[in-house]
């Protein structure tokens, strides 16, 4: 009751006297001013950029449903109509507030992309996004985060596309130093530091959420000021899951080990073994304190004149002026003693404790977007320096895992991922959600909606249920349930790293194909390369002939000798002959190799005559033997008387005569 009664006093009192502050668009606004109220009037005049409506996976179309969906009293749970529409079986279910705000400012989203090669070298690459946002101060950040974040994410993602596709065969190869690139793509051994696709995945993630905020930050004098939200997102990509996150919206993967006989209870439910995995962490002023009084001690101005740097170990108060205190200021880890002034009695940036912990008495979130315009209460201070779109991020690389399949644990090893809200958290610790995941999966081993009733478990666990009074309050415990709005996603991330298998499989044999086809091409050029070359070169062999020939047909002079015969002497002259006399005499290799034809065919044919005039020839010469023999006979018989001298000397008168007329009848037979 004090604070409040002090707040309405500084707002009533002080805020109308403060001066202006400078803003990063314009004139800074005072809490109570004119012009600040002027302002608000010109706000609510203006229209939102997106119109109020669930995640589209909801199928929630018309104004009657998203009426019922935010009955604040009945406060009813809503899972998606068609299962089919998440991927991977992933379960969805959120709940209405039970009166903080009209609507549920809470947004989910989720998509799936492709990042596509433009050269069509390399396979394309899929991924797919989950975000949950946790909106405050109205729907508007929540919604447009909901529309627009996924489309920044792929655009930072097709920043580095030629580093994130997969390079199958592609790593070994050797690098043109001319060029610095391996098939038109730059490769990371050209970079002065190694660069893995980790970091680019983080930076991705990490310059998508500043350009989100950014992007709240210039429409807010179009639309209808948006209010700010926490975002929680996954990345399932080449087999890996990223998970970023700025606020207080949280990410736990759950897992279970499987038990032996002897460890195993009497009674089993399923949870036996499980235990939580943080994937995120709240960004609170309590847990954020080091950064954000570092901020205002390096940075005074932004405190104005109300808040100052320090932590005490106890409030101060006026009646402990002059007294020392215990206190640590900035960034210090340890504390000290200091003598308490009027300084010293200014508030602290940072007020309260655990969930009630409060940035400039106001906000109880230290991380996300939007808030630009957000004032702190009864100051008017601006808080928007204070606050950091800046994401941390975390991953996991799921190829690393080892599953036994005799155990079907797969779930257990892989994990289920719950993204929530933090009014799934505010009321459930780590434990209790994964102990709730494995049990809900153990009542339903084989439906196919069992993901969406985990997610619908946990939020009906976290809502509770109305008592006589018109409290909500949690079934197991009575105590307070929350009162804020709940929205949950469970990814089976065992079923994504399926899909992840059955990609790189297809991939492999794509390759494969492709290595198949450009190696038959290649087979196919080098075959038309060499007809080609044996083409030129024998169309060079015979125009090399020609010319030579044509060469040899020109004009040559030729030096004969000439034999005078008269004189009997021998005169040598030149003879220059005409261009028809050196054709003539001069003879192609054709028409050399027909004549040498020639010759052969007349050697052959007057070889065959000599051997048939021989056999003549000895004929003959055998008729003339037995002629001769005959004769002899004849003359012997006829002149008996004569003697032998007259015999032989007439034998050789007659016989010349005789042998000369033998000789001319060859001669006329041949």
């Amino acid at each position: 009751m004090f604070a409040n009664i002090k707040s309405r006093f500084l707002a009533t009192v002080i805020a109308p006297d403060l001066p202006a502050l400078p803003s990063s668009s314009h004139e800074h606004l005072i809490r109570g001013s004119a012009a600040y109220h002027q302002r608000m009037l010109h706000q609510q005049q203006l229209q939102d950029k997106f119109a109020y409506a669930r995640p589209p996976f909801l199928q929630l179309l018309t104004a009657d449903e998203l009426k019922a969906s935010a009955d604040h009293n009945v406060r009813p749970i809503i899972v998606p109509r068609d299962i089919n529409m998440l991927p991977w079986g992933t379960g969805y279910a959120e709940c209405v507030n039970s009166g903080k705000s009209e609507w549920n400012e809470d947004q989910g989203a989720f998509c799936r992309q492709i990042l596509s090669d433009p050269t069509h070298q390399y396979p394309d690459l899929p991924y797919t996004y989950f975000g949950i946002f946790d909106g405050h101060a109205g729907y508007g950040a929540a919604l447009a985060a909901s529309h627009q974040f996924h489309h920044i994410l792929h655009e930072k993602l097709v920043d580095c596309i030629e580093l994130l596709l997969p390079r199958e065969g592609m790593e070994d190869a050797k690098v043109n130093v001319a060029t610095q690139s391996v098939n038109s793509f730059p490769h990371p051994s050209h970079f002065q530091r190694i660069v893995s696709k980790d970091e680019l995945i983080m930076g991705a993630l990490e310059s998508a959420f500043v350009h989100m905020d950014s992007l709240i930050a210039q429409d807010r004098d179009r639309y209808r000021d948006a209010g700010g939200c926490t975002a929680c997102v996954s990345l399932f990509i080449n087999g890996k899951m990223y998970v970023a996150n700025a606020g207080d919206s949280r990410a736990v993967l759950c897992q279970r080990k499987v038990l032996s006989k002897e460890e195993l209870p009497a009674t089993t439910d399923g949870s036996e073994g499980a235990f939580p995995v943080p994937f995120s962490f709240d960004h609170t002023p309590e847990t954020e304190r080091t950064r954000l009084l570092g901020v205002a001690q390096y940075k005074p101005h932004l405190m104005g004149k109300f808040y100052t740097a320090m932590e005490y170990a106890k409030r101060p108060h006026e009646r402990d002026l002059g007294q020392r205190i215990l206190c640590r200021q900035g960034t210090m880890k340890g504390w000290t003693y200091k003598t308490l002034t009027r300084e010293d009695l200014k508030m602290p940036v940072v007020t309260g404790e655990g969930k009630r912990s409060r940035l400039l008495g106001t906000l109880g979130v230290t991380r996300g977007f939007g808030d630009h315009d957000l004032l702190a209460i009864a100051t008017g201070t601006l808080i928007k320096p204070f606050l950091t779109a800046q994401p941390e991020v975390m991953y996991r690389d799921l190829t690393k895992i080892v599953t036994i399949p005799e155990e079907q644990n797969e779930d257990g090893d892989y994990g289920i991922l719950v993204m929530a809200t933090d009014g799934l958290w505010d009321v459930s610790e780590n434990e209790a959600v994964a102990r709730t995941v494995f049990q809900t999966l153990h009542k339903y081993p084989t439906e196919k909606h069992r993901y969406t009733m985990v997610a619908q478990e946990l939020v009906a666990k976290a809502r509770g249920k109305i008592n006589e009074y018109g409290h909500w309050r949690l079934a197991d415990s009575k105590a307070a349930a929350t009162v804020d709005d709940i929205s949950v996603i469970v990814i089976p991330v065992h079923q994504y790293y399926k899909e992840h298998i059955e990609w790189e499989q297809k991939c492999l044999r794509e390759y494969r194909e492709r290595l198949e086809r450009e190696r038959a091409a290649q087979a196919v050029e080098a075959k038309e390369e060499v007809t080609n070359e044996l083409q030129q070169y024998q169309q060079q062999l015979t125009k090399s002939l020609v010319n030579g020939i044509q060469e040899m047909e020109m004009a040559q002079v030729e030096i004969e000798p000439v034999l005078n015969v008269d004189d009997d002497e021998v005169e040598v002259k030149p003879a220059i002959k005409t261009m028809g006399e050196m054709k003539i005499e001069e003879k192609s290799p054709l028409q050399a190799f027909i004549e040498n034809e020639k010759q052969s065919t007349e050697s052959n044919e007057k070889s065959k005559d000599s051997d048939s005039s021989s056999k003549v020839d000895k004929e003959l010469e055998d008729k003339e033997e037995q002629s001769q023999a005959e004769e002899k006979k004849d003359d012997k018989s006829s002149s008996e008387t004569t003697t032998t001298e007259q015999i032989d000397s007439t034998s050789e008168k007659t016989s010349p005569s005789k042998s000369k007329q033998r000789k001319n009848q060859r001669k006329d037979k041949r």
